[in-house]
């Protein structure tokens, strides 16, 4: 499925988290120039401002993107200093993502600094989307979830240590063998959990509206599959049933979830949009780990294909006192945000937003 809305909340506690205090500065050197192995970092309590992005021939899915990259200090801290590096013995198609990937580091680098020192309200992303493939400059609206993860990829992925000091975990898929009780397990890297949301009539007959929190431990659960998923035992050597579950070997340090609510419809020949309510917890709890709230990308449409993206957020690690200010980003224009949407509960007129 294709998610409508992707959660980005901060590790607390254990996990390292960059906070606003660690950006710093440093005096000029005597002779006017600036020498840093000179100069002693000052730590400054420093927050970027809020800014709007222009809307672009349909860029709403990339503006809300960007926007929760911009909301990272943890991402905004490593882009400045980090190097992309290319692959040993790479091939040809190595080689083109290598030179891409440049281009966008470079381009994210410039768009990031823009939209911290502007003056104005808002500004744009233009000058971004020119080291983009031709599809995402045509005009024709992007699914955000692919965008994520296709920036991701030309950020180096996993292999390199942007993306996998902010974004990326390690979890393991495992099955167990109901006839000799031998365990498989797949280990997988990830920058973003897919989570199913269930349709709005098995919601009614259950009488409760989901939760992330339920939606995610419903991820982790162990289950028994029923003889139409028999999966193969190496050490029975014939498929039998078995129970699976997934586990989290290491949280990512900034925990990207995707409600998937896009799906195929055989009767409609196309996709369809789940628009069953969720409510979006402010606190997702993984084994220790306490994970925070701090940004929501929002599909509004009655449709699949058709409709428009904005975001909610803050920053993710908030100067001074309290959990920060939270604010709705619809391309331009910025204003407080309304947080009744996040907790299930929307107006006739949001019924769309999810």
């Amino acid at each position: 499925g294709i998610p409508s809305a992707n959660g980005f909340p901060a590790a607390n506690g254990a996990l390292p988290a960059f906070g606003p205090g660690d950006f710093s500065t440093a005096p000029p050197a005597a002779n006017g120039g600036f020498k840093p192995e000179d100069a002693e970092g000052v730590a400054v309590n420093y927050e970027p401002p809020r800014v709007g992005l222009q809307n672009t021939n349909n860029t709403c899915y990339m503006n809300s993107f960007i926007q929760s990259l911009f909301m990272t200090n943890r991402f905004v801290n490593r882009i400045f200093a980090f190097d992309l590096h290319l692959k040993k013995n790479p091939s040809k198609v190595d080689r083109e993502d290598f030179d891409s990937g440049l281009k966008i580091v470079g381009m994210l680098q410039k768009q990031v600094a823009k939209m911290a020192i502007t003056r104005f309200p808002h500004t744009d992303i233009w000058e971004l989307l020119q080291v983009f493939p031709e599809h995402y400059r045509s005009g024709e609206q992007q699914d955000v979830t692919e965008t994520i993860r296709f920036v991701f990829d030309m950020l180096g992925g996993y292999d390199q240590p942007l993306i996998r000091e902010v974004f990326a975990g390690e979890l393991s898929e495992k099955t167990v063998c109901q006839v000799c009780g031998s365990v498989k397990s797949r280990p997988e890297t990830f920058s973003d959990l897919v989570l199913s949301v269930p349709k709005e009539e098995e919601v009614m007959r259950a009488g409760a509206m989901p939760t992330t929190q339920a939606l995610l431990d419903k991820r982790l659960r162990f289950e028994y599959l029923d003889e139409d998923n028999l999966v193969f035992c190496d050490q029975c050597q014939q498929n039998q049933r078995v129970g699976k579950w997934c586990e989290i070997v290491s949280p990512p340090a900034h925990l990207c979830i995707c409600l998937s609510r896009f799906a195929y419809d055989p009767q409609a020949g196309g996709l369809s949009k789940e628009k069953t309510p969720v409510q979006v917890d402010g606190t997702l709890q993984i084994g220790p780990f306490t994970y925070e709230l701090y940004h929501v990308i929002v599909h509004t449409g009655k449709t699949a294909t058709s409709g428009h993206y904005y975001a909610i957020g803050r920053r993710s690690e908030p100067n001074g006192e309290g959990p920060g200010r939270w604010v709705t980003m619809d391309d331009s224009q910025l204003k407080d945000a309304d947080l009744s949407l996040l907790s299930g509960g929307c107006s006739e007129k949001q019924k769309d937003d999810n």
